[in-house]
């Protein structure tokens, strides 16, 4: 997913092996137009008479490097599941092609080897973090519990880790010869206070140089989402984030996404709910799980959410941040989805116990929501 180290790995791996090769060609490979034109002016500052070299000469340059050279091209960023990378991948066993993306399927254009980077060990987190904020163990028992909870909430996501230990690092002081941390247990207090303000902030000063916030890094997938994927990642998100069932959707569409029985009177919005829940989950009016599989398909491929099996049943899960990133994005569109994402819920009613069992949790964390 975004923020999780992609690119920096590429870059310490060309700094610690810099001597492998002759050329380093950089693309940023987030379009076809960017990939064009960096590959454009790649070739043209080559000189010698390529000052009016096109892409398409740049390529032709990849495709005859010579038998005592090893050149490297990195295509960064080619999250966009729409895009066709096969023009621009050099035929020439001369040239190592390396590609970071969100796109898990680009697995499959791997020759040699396909590397899914995911979440720090507890035990790299702390050591991010620390790192960041310049700090050291040992910490007192106050700061070790709060770095723990910021690990759990942070999700071990790289970004987010450097930008936490930067925030406290700027805000840390010294007074004479006494070093004034600005504590691990003040930034998780702000943390939970301002969440959103602060994961939109970039910290252009961070130890790996990264330029953007963890919000603006997954608003870069949101963009180019359909419509149907945007709705099901915001009802997502109002499910605990962890074993989310397949099944509670295909019970409740069973149901016709209504009560299962009239406990009270509904407000003029519950039936618009419905109505919605029907539009986006139903095809054709009627429940069809590959539909919905394929929302799901589509969500995977920007690295924002993630499968399992278990027992023929398919479970999804979120990351903490990504859930929180959902929830926070627009707070008056949230109350739509949340009630969307009850009403999933209160339709799944039924006899089958080991549904109800799956329930469970995402009720819990949904009464929480609301505070009850």
């Amino acid at each position: 997913m975004g923020g999780c180290g992609k690119t920096q790995l590429v870059s310490y791996f060309l700094r610690e092996y810099s001597n492998l090769y002759a050329q380093t060609i950089y693309v940023d490979a987030s379009s076809s137009s960017s990939i064009k034109a960096d590959l454009q002016t790649w070739a043209r500052e080559l000189g010698d008479g390529h000052e009016r070299d096109a892409w398409e000469d740049a390529m032709r340059a990849l495709n005859s490097v010579s038998h005592d050279e090893q050149w490297i091209l990195i295509l960064d960023n080619a999250d966009d599941p729409g895009l066709n990378l096969s023009p621009f991948l050099p035929t020439s066993i001369r040239v190592t092609i390396l590609i970071t993306s969100r796109n898990h399927d680009l697995g499959n254009l791997s020759t040699t080897n396909h590397l899914e980077v995911g979440e720090m060990t507890t035990d790299e987190a702390l050591a991010a973090m620390l790192q960041a904020a310049r700090r050291r163990l040992p910490l007192c028992d106050e700061e070790i519990h709060s770095t723990q909870e910021l690990l759990r909430e942070l999700g071990c996501l790289a970004v987010a880790l450097i930008q936490a230990g930067t925030y406290c690092r700027q805000l840390s002081s010294t007074i004479g010869d006494v070093y004034q941390p600005y504590t691990f247990t003040q930034y998780l207090r702000i943390f939970r206070s301002h969440r959103a303000d602060l994961m939109k902030k970039a910290e252009p000063a961070s130890l790996d140089n990264y330029q953007r916030g963890v919000y603006t890094t997954l608003d870069l997938s949101y963009k180019i989402l359909p419509q149907e994927c945007r709705d099901i990642l915001h009802i997502l998100s109002f499910f605990h984030y962890t074993d989310i069932p397949l099944a509670v959707f295909a019970q409740a569409a069973e149901n016709g996404f209504k009560d299962p029985i009239d406990c009270h009177p509904r407000d003029s919005l519950h039936e618009t709910t419905v109505c919605k829940l029907k539009h986006l989950l139903l095809k054709n009016m009627e429940w069809n799980e590959l539909h919905l599989q394929g929302i799901i398909r589509n969500l995977r491929s920007f690295s924002l959410v993630t499968t399992s099996s278990m027992n023929d049943s398919l479970f999804l899960q979120l990351h903490p941040l990504v859930q929180a990133w959902s929830r926070d994005m627009n707070l008056t569109i949230s109350q739509l989805y949340r009630g969307m994402a009850i009403q999933v819920l209160t339709a799944c009613g039924s006899q089958n116990i080991e549904i109800n069992r799956l329930l469970l949790p995402h009720m819990i964390d949904m009464l929480e929501q609301i505070g009850i």
